[in-house]
């Protein structure tokens, strides 16, 4: 049958097992591109099961040994994804070579989503090996993606969920200077804030003396939810610095509301304190904060600041 006629049948298939079984048909059979990525939609859309491995393991192999052309890894990202979905232990040869493929195009490495999508896969079928390598993809910053911070926000997932927090922990050390510099805060905040209840609050403070005062929202993000989330009392006057000083009205609107979704009557106090001095331009961040709090302190803050604007 003609790829031309499988699109068409593909198009006019109206129950899931017919568009599945058309869709397995125009994966193994096609070449180009269109027709590809339309049964891959439609695969998306649909249960997939044991039966779609073969098509989705021939496809992948036929793109990574470069029979058919898929430079940025899009389509093998896709075709990654579909199997994890299937969580099968026999694709653990996918998942791995996913994860060691690095794309250049024409220099910059553009296969960040394939290693993220084939590590998440790995992490179903081997923790362990998926540890190893979700540790070594977190320091590679030379290729992690600087639009989306991947892979190496799915390592920090990986070894989070895990419970894997030293080679976290090592990544901020040795590598949290350098990911200032590479502008990768969102890996940086997500590391910060992922190191767990059982973290040293005395070493989380130092964390903060370190990073804190660059003033970076996505960074101190994280570091307000870690210590808001785990009660660092201790880092209190910390949180409160770096809600006050900041120049990023996100950053400040963040952490007001944070204290407020808190529902802990120490950091309610400091968020009423702060609101009653609050300068106008920011009054706002702290009626939406005290609207998620209840009570009559609340409400008559909320009214004194309302009567300032």
């Amino acid at each position: 049958m003609s790829e031309a006629t499988l699109l068409q049948k593909l198009r006019q298939a109206d129950d899931e097992t017919h568009v599945r079984e058309v869709a397995i048909n125009l994966l193994e059979a096609s070449r180009s591109r269109e027709a590809i990525e339309a049964a891959l939609r439609a695969l998306e859309h649909a249960d997939v099961d044991d039966a779609v491995r073969p098509a989705l393991r021939a496809k992948f192999q036929a793109y990574a040994s470069g029979k058919l052309r898929d430079s940025a890894g899009l389509v093998r990202e896709r075709l990654v994804r579909l199997l994890a979905a299937i969580g099968h232990p026999d694709d653990l040869d996918i998942f791995v070579q996913g994860v060691n493929t690095y794309e250049a195009q024409p220099v910059t490495d553009v296969a960040q989503n394939l290693r993220a999508a084939s590590l998440a896969g790995l992490a179903y079928i081997d923790s362990d090996l998926a540890g190893v390598y979700a540790t070594k993809l977190l320091s590679e910053l030379e290729t992690t993606s600087a639009f989306n911070g991947e892979p190496a926000m799915t390592a920090i997932n990986v070894l989070s969920r895990q419970g894997k927090i030293l080679p976290i922990y090592q990544y901020v050390l040795l590598a949290g200077l350098d990911a200032v510099e590479a502008v990768q805060y969102e890996v940086l905040g997500k590391a910060v804030e992922s190191l767990g209840a059982s973290f040293p609050a005395n070493l989380y403070g130092e964390l903060v003396d370190l990073f804190a005062p660059r003033d970076r929202a996505l960074i101190n993000m994280g570091l307000i939810t870690h210590i808001v989330e785990q009660r660092l009392e201790a880092l209190y006057p910390a949180l409160e610095n770096m809600i006050t000083r900041t120049r990023y009205d996100e950053l400040h609107h963040f952490g007001v509301v944070m204290l407020a979704a808190s529902r802990d009557e120490a950091l309610i106090t400091i968020l009423y304190r702060l609101a009653q001095v609050s300068p106008p331009p920011r009054a706002d961040n702290f009626v939406e904060a005290l609207e998620l709090v209840p009570g009559q302190k609340a409400e008559s803050i909320i009214e004194f600041l309302k009567s300032r604007s």
